[in-house]
């Protein structure tokens, strides 16, 4: 499936594919700033089109257990509309 975005920041990354066959792709981060509650908050500066009746979701990398970073809500869910 071709799922179409675009950069709106000039050091926004593509996302890719990290291995031949895999199921999902990576996304980078393009800026980072902390939130008022000390988080950090990364933005990939790209705008994704989600296609009807599919969703897009957001999961942390497997290799996220050797640092001390995490998504905070786990899973980031991206409905089509």
């Amino acid at each position: 499936m071709k799922v179409n975005f675009k950069k709106e920041n000039p050091d926004a990354k593509a996302p890719t594919y990290s291995v031949s066959g895999d199921a999902c792709m990576d996304l980078y981060a393009a800026s980072s700033t902390s939130d008022v509650y000390g988080n950090i908050v990364y933005d990939t500066g790209i705008a994704m089109e989600i296609p009807e009746n599919f969703v897009g979701l957001v999961f942390p990398r497997s290799s996220v257990s050797k640092t001390c970073l995490s998504l905070r809500n786990s899973v980031g869910v991206i409905d089509s509309g």
